[in-house]
């Protein structure tokens, strides 16, 4: 089933938005009643799935010892589409409560890594799968963010490179770094950033040269994006997803 977009609801909801600045569980819950998302593994009653209190969840498929996964929730496919290292599945409405999440390779029977995660109403998630003493852990995030800032757009960043210690990241060739000190399984709250083609380099505490770096870097106002430090830092002949730098725009239909 979807959710069909109302258009006097669409208009409220846009006037309510430009006259406040909302915690992210009234963004959400105004943004899910007019956008179109996937519902699979999620509703079963179309009669209910307005009235239900909802959940919200996004993907990304950080593990890079890790190929294909099929997501199942409560013994259900989840994703009908490709989810391999560097996917990301945008936020998808969710029953609320205790939901068992499994991530198995694609066509295998035994699960990779089963994990269960108590959703509660309104509340949004981000699952970032990972790896960890060499095997696969997720990384859950319970999101808080506002709006961006008049002519700004948002930016977090995510330690994901299981072999790349604490980092730096900054803004085109500035003394001062946007985000510091961040370890391996972290991530930043969001912060207000200028939008614009930016060049990004990305450092650790032991290095002075920039390990990765990212030129022409596209962020658009009133836009909210995740930057994920991805990889490793010393490839191993077994694996050639070397350190790198992916940029993730949440809500890509907004």
């Amino acid at each position: 089933m979807v959710l069909k977009a109302n258009h006097k609801l669409m208009k409220y909801y846009s006037n309510m938005m430009n006259q406040n600045q909302q915690k992210f569980s009234g963004y959400l819950g105004a943004f899910a009643m007019v956008i179109l998302l996937g519902l699979s593994a999620c509703f079963n009653d179309d009669q209910y799935a307005q009235v239900t209190p909802i959940a919200y969840v996004s993907f990304y498929h950080g593990s890079p010892q890790t190929e294909n996964l099929t997501i199942t929730v409560d013994n259900r496919i989840y994703n009908h589409q490709t989810f391999e290292f560097g996917s990301y599945l945008d936020y998808g409405n969710f029953y609320t409560g205790n939901r068992q999440f499994s991530f198995k390779p694609a066509q295998a029977a035994n699960s990779l890594l089963d994990t269960a995660l108590m959703l509660k109403p309104d509340i949004a998630y981000s699952v970032f799968l990972t790896d960890s003493e060499q095997e696969v852990a997720p990384l859950v995030v319970q999101d808080s963010l506002y709006r961006p800032g008049e002519g700004k757009a948002l930016l977090r960043l995510v330690h994901l490179s299981p072999d790349t210690p604490t980092v730096n990241l900054g803004l085109h060739e500035e003394d001062d770094f946007l985000f510091e000190e961040l370890g391996f399984g972290e991530v930043t709250s969001y912060q207000n950033v200028t939008p614009g083609n930016l060049h990004l380099t990305l450092k650790t505490s032991a290095e002075e040269e920039a390990v990765v770096s990212a030129s022409n870097v596209s962020l658009s106002a009133g836009r909210i994006y995740t930057l994920v430090v991805r990889g490793y830092q010393e490839p191993g002949s077994a694996n050639n997803k070397s350190l790198s730098l992916q940029l993730i725009r949440n809500y890509p239909n907004f």
